[in-house]
């Protein structure tokens, strides 16, 4: 695949690219200064394009869906669909070799808030993509990390985020059971 921002071009070769010649037709000012700052972005496909089609439909699924702040909508509201948790799931056993194994105990736990105290750390995973690439890259097995702090008696969750499915951006602290919900 050969790309600029205002082009994208497939050629296939089998075999050796050497002794080929592509000639792209750039005719505005904006091209040919766009070519001649950054060149033409080369990309190579292993497997073919169908695979690599393939491989970006896997990709999609990963991200696509809890888009919105809205938890009550279906596939765009703000929770994980079940093909995105399945697609992640997928991800990190296959690329991170991280296998979540189901729980069997599925109730709700409760943690009494008393418990906790100022600076103790959470761990937070969620199945949305974003999570898994940050858990590929740091070889962690969470993929966000927030702070339980106590303002004036109160519990509070503090983070930093910019998330499209959080209201709020940036750095943020949110009363406990808020956060909870």
């Amino acid at each position: 695949m050969f790309a600029t921002p205002n082009f994208v071009h497939f050629e296939n070769y089998f075999g050796a690219f050497h002794g080929n010649t592509l000639t792209f037709n750039m005719p505005t000012e904006i091209e040919q200064a766009d070519i001649a700052f950054s060149g033409v972005r080369t990309y190579g496909f292993c497997h073919g394009i169908v695979k690599e089609f393939e491989g970006l439909i896997r990709t999609l699924e990963a991200f696509l869906g809890g888009l919105s702040d809205h938890p009550s909508l279906p596939i765009i509201g703000s929770h994980v669909p079940a093909y995105m948790e399945k697609a992640n799931i997928q991800f990190l056993s296959e690329v991170v070799e991280y296998t979540m194994e189901p729980r069997t105990n599925t109730d709700l736990i409760t943690i009494d808030p008393d418990l906790i105290q100022s600076g103790d750390y959470l761990a937070v995973m969620r199945l949305d993509g974003l999570d898994q690439i940050i858990m590929y890259g740091t070889g962690s097995h969470s993929g966000h990390s927030v702070v339980a702090m106590r303002f004036d008696g109160e519990l509070y969750i503090v983070e930093s985020q910019d998330a499209w499915y959080w209201p709020t951006h940036g750095l943020q602290r949110t009363k406990w059971d808020v956060w909870l919900t």
